[in-house]
């Protein structure tokens, strides 16, 4: 997968630690076309969506995330093609993670684009120059697509990907007497129980 990655040239060295006085293969010390040699591609800055990016590669490199955009089809979330129709239903968020996924799969390019997925959270030029919590933005794009993914296969992606329970605990200083609340970690922050800084 990761190609020569972590390879070194160790071109035109003849030492006894290299093949005992044998000359190694020499690389020629041109720039490498897009991902030959690390077969991947990196996400393009729109000015301040780095928090956006490293969030999206987080996703992209989660094989049952991956997996499952890619396992739902036209037939539940329509096309890109009739998103300006009027009677279309198109899930355009899950849309736009699967070209951008896609591109970063298959596309011979250096960095893909966000422009086309940030325009489907609405966002403004001036949104994409502001930094923000990717914290705060992995909540609302899971709330996103699990909005958009209602009536579909993939219904459950989030819940089923991303689950776990979050135990509030007091103890007693004098008695010890524990008292124990668990809470849904989706519920949890669905409905902001938790402070925020």
């Amino acid at each position: 997968m990761f190609g020569d990655l972590f390879e070194e040239d160790y071109s035109s060295v003849s030492n006894n630690q290299y093949g005992k006085g044998k000359k190694l293969k020499t690389k020629v010390l041109e720039p490498p076309a897009p991902r030959e040699f690390t077969n991947l591609s990196g996400i393009r800055n729109q000015g301040g969506t780095c928090y956006l990016n490293s969030l999206l590669q987080t996703l992209h490199f989660t094989p049952e995330f991956r997996e499952a955009l890619f396992s739902l089809g036209p037939e539940e979330l329509g096309s890109l093609e009739e998103k300006d129709k009027p009677d279309a239903k198109v899930r355009i968020i899950p849309l736009q993670l699967q070209r951008l996924f896609a591109q970063l799969l298959l596309v011979d390019q250096e960095a893909a684009s966000t422009a086309d997925l940030t325009d489907s959270f609405g966002w403004t030029s001036n949104e994409e120059m502001r930094q923000h919590d990717v914290q705060e933005l992995n909540r609302i794009l899971f709330s996103a697509l699990e909005t958009s993914l209602v009536g579909t296969s993939g219904h459950d992606l989030i819940s089923r990907l991303y689950h776990g329970t979050i135990v509030n605990q007091v103890v007693c200083k004098e008695c010890q007497n524990v008292s124990e609340k668990q809470v849904n970690m989706q519920e949890y922050f669905n409905n902001k129980l938790y402070c925020k800084v």
